[in-house]
């Protein structure tokens, strides 16, 4: 892992060299963004895209799963000075080159699809570009939905599927989802202290929308379980599962989400249980139990600097009544929006509104804060019928975890809390809103990576399975 750093490093210094030495050549470049800074950062961003995936790598793998997960702080950086929304070339730019790569890659290096996997992505094209072509908020979301639904992720699907035929495959993407993982907790922490300055913003509830904190919660429950396998086969395997422990809890407390409380609470504990190495949870509550005696001092802390108030702010009396998730969807108004979106449902049944119609035809979220009622009223009964088989596919290949240790069976808990997540917390799949600045598909292609992984047991002969695993 320390190389792979040293490469990200060197190729984001001779990034940010190669956009300085065009910027001397022609002045007027960085003059586009807000400020000369804010401009060498974003274009630096775009050539270091280029630099990782077209140049020699061994950690290729990572460079590929590593731009969505850029990209999101790149949105963030770029703010509203560089046009947002999901038709924005500076918001798809990213998704550009790695579909250029992609098409590169796959003239050298193609696994055909098998006749089911043609068949999923014919399904999977088809059904996406109707619900595209049908919404009322096309001309918004066009470039961006055709790009990530119809290029980007069937590209991904595609490249997962040759990279998988690796020996080391499992292991590559242990270490490299767990450096994502880490830099994307680092990430958010560094978000939440530069959006607390924000326009002298000392809301840490806005501070949490700036960040994105509450969608980037998905992002970890799909992560956690690769940081997990990854901590528990290195030498340093405590401290590191400590680090990335830490940094969880750390997003959780940041989101300032009941939500994030009431689902990764259990989720933690159900991973220390199913974890191999009983020392490590030993120390793990070890930890926790020291923590709790500095809980007056913690609790003192907060209250000075007026924190407690927006957990109070967003808690309330909760945690007195007998049905909490109940109540988590009245007092968050999340009710209400899931009216809105079964009325826009029985205005159009059978197909829905379309991709990324709730955006106009609701109350203006991106979603309607459920995976469920945002596919009721986007895609009705078909894309309803059609996503929940799919994810009930990706639920039935993970049966065969159940074999392979008892640490494995992490991966399908963590796909049942990520769906938990997304039916009652928010929807977080691919993100293309007509305004915003951020554009993604990050949770997608995590679910990719886990559909790949555990595809990948019954690739490798049973020797090296095991050796692997």
């Amino acid at each position: 892992m320390v190389a792979l750093i040293t490469e990200i490093g060197k190729k984001m210094v001779i990034s940010v060299l190669l956009v300085m030495v065009l910027g001397c050549v022609c002045p007027a470049l960085l003059a586009i963004g807000e400020t000369a800074f804010q401009t060498v950062v974003v274009f630096s961003f775009y050539s270091y895209c280029a630099i990782s995936l077209f140049s020699y790598s061994r950690h290729k793998l990572f460079h590929v799963l590593s731009i969505p997960v850029f990209t999101q702080f790149l949105h963030l950086f770029q703010k509203y000075t560089f046009t947002a929304g999901a038709n924005s070339i500076w918001r798809l730019l990213p998704f550009i080159i790695l579909n250029l790569y992609f098409s590169h890659y796959f003239l050298t290096k193609y696994l055909p699809p098998t006749n089911n996997e043609k068949l999923l992505l014919a399904s999977w094209g088809t059904i996406q570009a109707f619900f595209l072509i049908i919404s009322p908020n096309l001309d918004r979301v066009v470039w961006g939905g055709s790009l990530l639904f119809l290029v980007t992720l069937p590209m991904y699907f595609l490249y997962l599927k040759t990279a998988m035929a690796a020996v080391d495959f499992r292991s590559e993407m242990e270490s490299y989802l767990c450096l994502l993982y880490i830099i994307l907790g680092l990430g958010t922490f560094g978000l939440v202290i530069a959006g607390s300055g924000y326009k002298d913003s000392d809301n840490l509830l806005a501070t949490r929308n700036i960040s994105d904190t509450n969608v980037t919660m998905a992002y970890f429950i799909l992560l956690w379980p690769f940081a997990l396998l990854f901590s528990e086969r290195k030498r340093f395997s405590t401290l590191l599962l400590l680090i990335i422990f830490g940094i969880f809890i750390g997003i959780v407390v940041f989101s300032f989400s009941r939500g994030a409380v009431l689902i990764v609470a259990p989720y933690l504990l159900i991973s220390l249980i199913l974890l191999r190495n009983l020392s490590q949870g030993k120390w793990m509550m070890i930890t926790i139990a020291v923590l709790a005696l500095y809980t007056p001092e913690l609790f003192s802390f907060l209250e000075n600097d007026d924190l407690t108030y927006f957990w109070q702010l967003r808690f309330g009396n909760i945690i007195s009544l007998s049905s909490a998730l109940a109540r988590l969807q009245e007092i968050s108004g999340r009710a209400e929006i899931h009216a809105i979106a079964y009325q826009l449902f029985l205005e159009k049944p059978l197909v829905g509104h379309g991709t990324g119609s709730f955006e106009i035809l609701g109350p203006g979220y991106r979603e309607a804060h459920s995976l469920l009622y945002t596919l009721l009223a986007e895609q009705g009964v078909i894309g309803v019928l059609y996503m929940y088989l799919l994810f009930g596919s990706l639920g039935m290949s993970m049966f065969s975890v159940f074999a392979r240790g008892r640490k494995y069976l992490i991966l399908p808990v963590s796909f049942a809390f990520y769906l938990l997540f997304n039916h009652t917390v928010g929807s977080v799949f691919v993100i293309i809103p007509g305004k915003s600045v951020t554009i993604n598909c990050i949770a997608p292609v995590l679910l990719l990576c886990l559909y790949f992984y555990v595809k990948s047991f019954g690739v490798l002969s049973p020797s090296v399975a095991r050796k692997n695993a």
